[in-house]
């Protein structure tokens, strides 16, 4: 037998450690014993057991970062499902000084929507499970023009194959309504990823159409009609030097949530990517997820463990033109696309695009021997393509224990 190389030993205190396996997500609490990886197997028999059991020991012939990869690649070349990201437009009724997107008046001309529901067609013809995700700038600009029409024809084509078929969207929430949200929820709209940028006068100060908008307590407001409907949140929040303190302050707004409701957010803390401070600002994360802990809401700072969907191959993203990007992490008005969707509604990749990214997923060998591999996955491999020195984490072991240590916190998050 021997330790997994995807163990992580905390010390919480000076007589107790905690060990999180990335590749189970499983942690173990061993109190009155200090246990490291230089003497894992060095436990009594009961103990050697259950850690056997759980993935912590495993056996001398096994090789689990060979096991992982042959792991992820089946998911990520799942034959049986396609995830589809609609731009509406890439306009937006906000102008917040990070986004890294050029909004530019645009909108999904009806030609372009025909050729969407010819893909679905195809899709849900082939029997696959299908998600949509709408994307933008802000998608709810055309929610009647654009958004609608393609739900209900995916709704009824799905619901006449019996194929299951589900949607969400990224949104800053600011134009959702009861209505509206009823109105999704009957088309399978399952939930969204809506962001907050601090407490409320920050938030207001970053978020608005007009100087003086209150855009926090509407969006604050439509994010628990959404939840109390059943729909499921992620809440992004933008971390940077300038609200990083007042970010403690966003669970109380929630507080008059159910418990059932709480769980149906779900908190993902990301630093803005123009703010230099990072390291600063990752610590003070943890006093973050605290607060929204201690109001039963899941947190974690840059949340992992999910693909990316620009990994998965059966998944693109169309532009409101047809352009064919396979991430939406862009400036769609000065990226050159990866291929375009057709008159026929076929998905036609250029430059060999699709392939390449493909081929480039865990070919970094300092990814390969790292304990937190299965949990970050490598990274970003739009990041990481042609490049065999590359870290999301900066090789920072203090960082990926902090990872460790927030995965563990958002496992047992709870009311």
């Amino acid at each position: 037998m021997k330790k997994s190389i995807y163990n992580t030993y905390l010390h919480p205190t000076e007589n107790s450690t905690v060990i999180y396996n990335a590749l189970t997500d499983t942690t173990v609490v061993i109190p009155d014993k200090i246990i490291c990886d230089t003497n894992i197997l060095d436990v009594n028999e009961s103990l050697l057991s259950k850690l056997v059991t759980e993935g912590f020991i495993v056996d001398d012939i096994v090789d689990e970062r060979d096991e992982f990869i042959k792991r992820a690649l089946t998911i990520e070349k799942n034959d049986t499902s396609f995830h589809l990201i609609i731009n509406p437009t890439i306009n937006c009724n906000f102008h917040c000084w990070y986004c890294y997107e050029s909004h530019i008046a645009s909108k999904m001309a009806p030609e372009m929507i025909e050729r969407v529901k010819s893909l679905i067609d195809k899709i849900i013809n082939e029997g696959k499970n299908l998600t949509i995700s709408f994307f933008g700038g802000e998608p709810m600009l055309y929610y009647n023009e654009v958004m609608v029409p393609i739900l209900k024809h995916a709704y009824d084509k799905s619901s006449e194959a019996q194929i299951p078929f589900s949607a969400n969207m990224t949104s800053n929430g600011f134009l959702l309504s009861e209505k509206r949200i009823k109105a999704m929820k009957m088309l399978n709209f399952t939930g969204a990823q809506i962001t907050l940028d601090g407490d409320k006068d920050i938030h207001n100060s970053i978020r608005f159409r007009h100087k003086g908008d209150d855009t926090f307590t509407h969006i604050v407001n439509n994010i628990k009609l959404m939840v109390k409907n059943g729909m499921s949140v992620t809440l992004r929040v933008n971390c940077s030097k300038d609200n990083m303190a007042s970010i403690g302050q966003i669970p109380a707004y929630f507080n008059e949530l159910t418990c059932d409701e709480k769980k149906l957010i779900r908190v993902d803390l990301q630093i803005v990517w123009q703010d230099n401070n990072r390291k600063e600002i990752y610590a003070y994360m943890d006093n973050m997820i605290t607060a929204f802990s201690n109001e039963g809401i899941p947190s974690a700072k840059m949340d992992f463990r999910s693909f990316c969907y620009g990994d998965i191959r059966n998944s693109c993203m169309i532009n409101y033109n047809g352009d064919i990007y396979k991430c939406t992490a862009v400036d769609f008005a000065k990226t050159p696309r990866d291929g375009y969707l057709s008159s026929e509604g076929e998905i036609i990749w250029e430059n060999d695009s699709l392939e390449k990214r493909m081929a480039s997923k865990f070919k970094n060998p300092n990814c390969r021997h790292c304990r937190i591999f299965p949990l970050c996955h490598g990274g970003c491999t739009k990041q990481s393509m042609g490049s065999t020195d590359y870290c999301m984490h900066n090789f920072d072991d203090d960082e990926k224990d902090s990872i460790v240590t927030n995965r563990i916190l958002l496992n047992v998050t709870s009311c």
